[in-house]
């Protein structure tokens, strides 16, 4: 028969294993996301505020795995910005290309009346005809 401290020493041995193997998963997302693992002590989880003195790859990790980036604790808005970003370049596509569309229907009615005007034999600019000099 174990006894009772037998029993917390295998609990807590499970315990730490199962943070270490946590633990392994995350810093394999961490070094996937082209970062380098903090140094930490065998069952400690990986901590974000290690992770979180290190700017640069703050940033990366932020960009490239956000839902890890917010497990540790640092987490942003940044995927939602560019979405954004990106829904609103869209929306400023649009808008020159009705504008473009716009632009290109006057253009095109100022050609057909010029064409119109100069066939009739009246200059479009002055709204006289052609060929006639007056003498003042």
């Amino acid at each position: 028969m174990t006894s009772p401290l037998d029993q917390q020493i295998d609990a807590a041995h499970l315990a730490a294993e199962r943070v270490e193997a946590n633990t392994r998963q995350i810093e394999a997302r961490i070094i996937k996301a082209g970062g380098v693992p903090p140094t930490r002590p065998y069952g400690k989880p990986v901590s974000g505020e290690a992770v979180s003195r290190n700017l640069t790859f703050t940033g990366a990790l932020q960009r490239r795995n956000p839902a890890l980036a917010n497990y540790l604790g640092f987490g942003s808005d940044y995927h939602r910005k560019q979405e954004a970003a990106a829904e609103a370049r869209k929306m400023q596509v649009q808008a020159m290309e009705q504008q473009t569309a716009r632009l290109r229907e006057v253009n095109a009615a100022s050609s057909r009346y010029r064409e119109q005007q100069n066939q009739s034999g009246i200059n479009p600019l002055t709204g006289r005809r052609w060929g006639i000099c007056r003498a003042y």
